[in-house]
């Protein structure tokens, strides 16, 4: 009688880990935050690149062109 009540609080914690009972609002919330970070830290890293010295881009095996081409992408683009 006592593997019912077990089961069940395993099922609800697993729902819990997996996110599946979170409402739909704040899970849209969270993947929005989430783009919003991984867009940021895309726009900081091409700034960054475009920063470099040709020399230091040698060393990396870009050149200039290639730079200008990746930092002219929105920053919603892979």
């Amino acid at each position: 009688m006592t593997t019912l009540p077990l089961r069940s609080a395993y099922a609800t914690l697993a729902r819990q880990r997996t996110g599946a009972r979170r409402p739909g609002w704040s899970a849209g919330l969270a993947r929005g935050i989430e783009s919003l970070m991984v867009w940021h830290e895309r726009a900081r890293q091409r700034y960054q690149l475009r920063s470099l010295s040709d020399h230091m881009l040698r060393d990396l095996g870009l050149g200039r062109a290639d730079v200008e081409a990746e930092a002219a992408k929105p920053f919603w683009r892979l």
